[in-house]
């Protein structure tokens, strides 16, 4: 017996050896577990059974039993390496069926499944498309192909808009000029003419070489001449009457005798404005101011030289005549303001009316615009057919400005092309008659004339041209010498609180008599996405469309007046305003005229806030963006889904999925508080077309995909096992196990619920074999070897010494 004694503890001494090495030979495999080998002794017993003095048969191998502690963690820079840190096993869907892991270096295969190195699927709870995770086990994948992209149905915006805002918009009055001279084609001379009168001839010498020359010398120290120059009505100053003592001074040039004539008359001690000038070969007498109707008049000369006779042939005087002007006269608004106090505006003479609203400009709570109109006729208004414009040579002139087209749609071109440069805000557009109507938005007056030379400097005749004003009164200009003009119309709006208490005179050719009629409400300050002093506050987001395109909504935020005594207004009333991309996006209005009965409308919506500052959301307005076409950066339909305007029936909530372009606004948890302008919360549910950026997995096993676009999407939720009787779990290599009947049921669910542990993201679990331990207990199992070889040897030494007994 003591042959098979032996013989057992070697089989259990190997056994040992066997596990040891095990163990070492896996020290450094991910997730693997450590065994030991557990004996126990053998005896052998009869039907009478055994004695104390029995000795032992040896030893079996009872079990090898596997230890589940926890191994150390080594920490990856790959998301996909899990760790459980806890109780559980991964639950892996192999070729054999379902198995168990602690081993948690995982990938991807070419179809987006999460596999372990030896192929299998990690299996847990699948999302939905709303990340919600279910209940039911399955292999876990990941889309890794182009995310699609998701039109924005649903923003959620929290702002908060200062209380402290003043109310910008106010109401004021508006009235416009509305007098006789207002928009009439006026014709008159081009060039203003100046009073004048021509002395009588001065007789000058025959030889044209001695052009200019006296035909006989004065000598005025020896023949003086006096007279009396008088000039009356005259501008800026009336005039006069001078003494003219020429006494001194020997000429033989008439205009040697015209600059001493104008020395003696700028030494007079309070000269007047007449000059002496040679014209020809004669001398006149100009008024030095143009277009003024004045008098020059002589008293008889003393004398008996050339000039004294000259002097005393000279004709009454011809009064000077002034360019054409818009006929506008000098008119005084008395304008009163909020405190009572009054300040005088008084329009210039003549003056066009962009610089009479730029004066007005200057006053506090006024403001002004200007506008000129004018029509270029084509045909004879009485005569149809007969052409009434004649542009051949070359040399209409427009606001000084030479227009070389022939007819009227190349003026619209050439006038057009001149619009930002020598023609400013002056544009034109030729009408369903044929007709060319010229616009200057800034109100410059408006003047058509001819000149008399061409392109080329060649001296021509003048074309034809018939011109009508706002009031459809037609005049033509079809010489050198007139012009026609037309005066431009004014908008003034007053601010509250402003009026016109007066003007002077009553009735004006710039305004006529302002009576209460005359006077219309108007918005100051009404909102102007263009102008950011007529809204309080503006943000912006980003919105998608149904192709993943990306578009900019921008919100403004408009304080709402509030009179306790008014019932039609509400405390603590805001306006909110959207457009997408600069365009409007509010339903159209039914009671406008075609076409702008279809056109899209200001977006605009009620925004009320309680008394502490919280939304009111039972008086906001449901914020439906309806109307909305997606547009590409040349203003042109992207080819997105439309919008389907309330008319239309778009209402909410928006379905899913969308089959329009509208979506929601949803302000909740927006306030008014006493601080600055604040974007609290700001979301929305679309995204543009994506690719897979990068896994991560938190600490409950959720697993989160995150992809190009910024969006991260829940794919699911890894699952973890665990079992009553660990111990009973099968190794099926490669550090998985598979469930037995000692094992009991898995009980399996989501990471820290119940008994299972967490999930570390981007660390493996190191096996748990110690290794000291491990070849210590080498040692120990290698010398139980030798020892149980050692008993072998002697057995069989004291059983050969039996045989040799003889």
């Amino acid at each position: 017996m003591s042959f098979n004694t032996g013989l057992s503890g070697i089989r259990a001494a190997n056994t040992d050896l066997s596990v040891t090495g095990n163990n070492i030979a896996n020290a450094g495999t991910i997730g693997f577990k450590s065994s030991r080998a557990e004996f126990g002794d053998v005896y052998t017993s009869s039907l009478l059974g055994g004695g104390r003095t029995t000795a032992g048969s040896g030893v079996t191998t009872l079990t090898l039993r596997q230890s589940f502690s926890q191994g150390n963690m080594k920490f990856t820079q790959n998301a996909m390496d899990l760790s459980v840190n806890g109780a559980g096993f991964f639950v892996l869907n192999g070729n054999d069926g379902q198995v168990f892991s602690r081993a948690g270096a995982f990938g991807l295969d070419k179809d987006g499944n999460i596999v372990n190195s030896t192929g299998a699927n990690l299996q847990g709870f699948a999302a939905d498309a709303d990340g919600n995770v279910g209940g039911i086990l399955t292999d876990l994948k990941v889309d890794v192909s182009t995310q699609s992209p998701r039109q924005t149905t649903g923003v959620k915006s929290a702002f908060n808009v200062d209380a402290n805002q003043k109310v910008l918009k106010t109401t004021g009055n508006s009235f416009v000029s509305n007098g006789s001279a207002i928009g009439v084609a006026k014709p008159g001379l081009k060039t203003a003419t100046t009073t004048s009168t021509t002395l009588g001839a001065i007789p000058l010498a025959a030889s044209p070489a001695a052009a200019g020359t006296l035909a006989v010398g004065i000598d005025f120290a020896t023949s003086p001449t006096t007279f009396n120059l008088t000039l009356a009505n005259s501008s800026p100053v009336a005039g006069g009457t001078i003494a003219i003592n020429l006494n001194s001074g020997n000429v033989t040039k008439l205009q040697e005798v015209a600059d001493l004539m104008n020395k003696a008359i700028y030494g007079a001690p309070i000269p007047v404005n007449v000059q002496a000038v040679v014209n020809g070969n004669n001398i006149e007498l100009r008024d030095a101011t143009k277009g003024v109707g004045s008098t020059i008049s002589l008293s008889p000369a003393t004398g008996t030289n050339a000039l004294s006779t000259a002097l005393n042939a000279a004709p009454a005087s011809t009064a000077g005549i002034p360019s054409v002007t818009n006929g506008y006269l000098p008119q005084t608004l008395v304008i009163e303001g909020p405190t009572g106090a009054t300040v005088n505006f008084t329009s210039t003479a003549g003056a066009p009316a962009a610089q009479t609203a730029s004066k007005l400009n200057d006053l506090a709570g006024i403001s002004a615009t200007a506008t000129t109109r004018a029509t270029l006729i084509k045909d004879d208004p009485l005569t149809l057919g007969t052409l009434e414009f004649d542009n051949s040579r070359g040399n209409l002139i427009l606001n000084g400005v030479r227009l070389t087209a022939l007819n009227m749609s190349g003026l619209e071109t050439q006038i057009n092309a001149l619009s930002g440069s020598t023609l400013p805000g002056i544009s034109a557009h030729v009408n369903a008659a044929g007709d060319l109507e010229i616009e200057s938005k800034v109100g410059s007056d408006i003047n058509f004339s001819w000149s008399d030379k061409d392109i080329n400097g060649t001296t021509v005749t003048a074309g034809a041209l018939t011109v009508a004003g706002t009031d459809g009164v037609v005049q033509s200009v079809n010489n050198l010498t007139d012009a026609v003009v037309i005066g431009g119309d004014l908008k003034i709006v007053m601010e509250s609180g402003y009026s016109i208490k007066s003007t002077s005179p009553i009735v004006g050719n710039l305004f006529a008599p302002l009576t209460a009629a005359s006077f219309t409400p108007v918005l100051i300050n009404a909102f102007d996405p263009a102008d950011a002093k007529t809204y309080n506050h503006a943000t912006s987001s980003t919105v998608y469309d149904s192709l993943g395109n990306a578009h900019v909504m921008r919100s403004y935020f408009v304080k709402e007046k509030f009179d306790i005594n008014d019932p039609s207004t509400s405390p603590n009333h805001w306006k909110m305003y959207v457009q997408i991309d600069g365009q409007n996006v509010g339903d159209p209005d039914p009671s406008l005229p075609s076409p702008q009965n279809t056109e899209p409308t200001l977006a605009g919506y009620d925004v009320y806030f309680a008394a502490d500052g919280t939304l009111n959301t039972t008086l906001t307005d449901n914020m439906l963006i309806s109307n909305w076409t997606p547009l590409g950066p040349d203003g042109k339909p992207v080819g997105a889904l439309m919008p389907l305007n309330v008319l239309q029936g778009g209402t909410t909530p928006v379905v899913e999925p969308p089959s329009s372009s509208n979506f929601v606004v949803d302000l909740s948890g927006s306030t008014q508080f006493g601080s600055a302008f604040s974007v609290e919360n700001l979301d929305q549910n679309g995204y543009t077309t994506g690719r897979l950026a990068g896994l991560d997995v938190d600490s409950k096993g959720i697993l989160f995909a995150r992809f190009t676009n910024g969006e991260a999407q829940t794919l699911g939720q890894v699952a973890l096992a665990n079992f009553n009787n660990m111990e009973g779990l099968k190794p099926v290599g490669n550090s998985m196990w598979a469930q037995t009947f000692e094992t009991g049921e898995a009980i399996i669910g989501a990471p820290g619920s119940s008994s299972l542990g967490n999930i570390t993201s981007g660390a493996l679990e190191e096996s748990n074999v110690d290794l000291s331990e491990e070849l210590v207990n080498l040692i120990i199992a290698q010398r139980n070897y030798q020892a149980n070889a050692k008993t072998i040897e002697t057995a069989n030494a004291t059983t050969q010494t039996i045989i040799n007994l003889r």
